[in-house]
């Protein structure tokens, strides 16, 4: 379903946010305070405003009565994000995600009573954590608990097999939730890259081959396991 979104703060983060939302099909609004973020950004998404959301004079400028969601992407001073979310919690009721530069920033939200605050860089450094600890991963995703959701490459010996000789339920207790399939394909240059298109539900007579990436639902330890065994 497509949103009207507001991300203010178009640095690394919100830049690449705001760009990301406007592919999936988003109506996207990027505002920040620096003009040359603004140039950059303005052919790659729906709206880029050029003022100073930390300004209440400025808020009446955005579309905030009818929009859906509001990011606040600020990643270089907690001072104007904190002042920013004040502003917009005054004049918008709506969903807020809010990006925490700090421990103590993140406090600050919290007594501000902000319910979504993210964490980009210590949310990316557990994800390099766990892709460093499980060999082969390739992305990792960490769930509530100790279970996690990790992107690997094929082991070798698993390579011609179906998803049914390789019982990874019962030798493993984990689960093959899909494949991705790296596609080869042609960039407008005519260079060859690869995408990766998802497969579906795996059956049990699925014959596994080369190119596929596993996406591996289960504990770190036993994910661990089944990639060192069949390696």
């Amino acid at each position: 379903m497509k949103k009207k979104i507001i991300v203010v703060g178009l640095g690394n983060f919100g830049g690449n946010l705001a760009i990301k939302l406007t592919e999936d099909g988003h109506e996207v609004f990027g505002v920040d305070r620096n003009p040359s973020k603004v140039d950059y950004i303005q052919n790659k998404i729906n709206h880029a405003i050029g003022l100073d959301a930390s300004d209440d004079s400025c808020i009446n400028h955005l579309p905030i009565d009818d929009c859906d969601l509001v990011v606040i992407a600020i990643g270089e001073n907690i001072g104007a994000s904190v002042t920013t979310t004040a502003l917009i919690k005054k004049h918008y009721s709506g969903r807020l995600i809010v990006r925490s530069l700090s421990l103590l920033h993140k406090t600050i939200l919290e007594a501000m009573q902000i319910r979504e605050i993210i964490e980009p860089e210590a949310e990316y450094a557990v994800e390099l954590a766990n892709r460093i600890m499980v060999k082969g991963a390739i992305k990792s995703m960490e769930l509530h608990g100790e279970y996690e959701i990790v992107e690997v490459n094929i082991p070798k010996k698993i390579i011609g097999l179906t998803l049914a000789d390789i019982d990874i339920k019962k030798k493993y207790k984990a689960h093959i939730i899909t494949i991705i399939k790296q596609i080869e394909k042609k960039n407008y240059l005519g260079s060859l890259y690869f995408d990766k298109e998802v497969h579906g539900i795996l059956h049990s007579d699925y014959q596994f081959t080369a190119d596929d990436l596993l996406l591996v639902f289960g504990l770190k330890v036993n994910i661990d396991k089944f990639i060192e065994d069949c390696s």
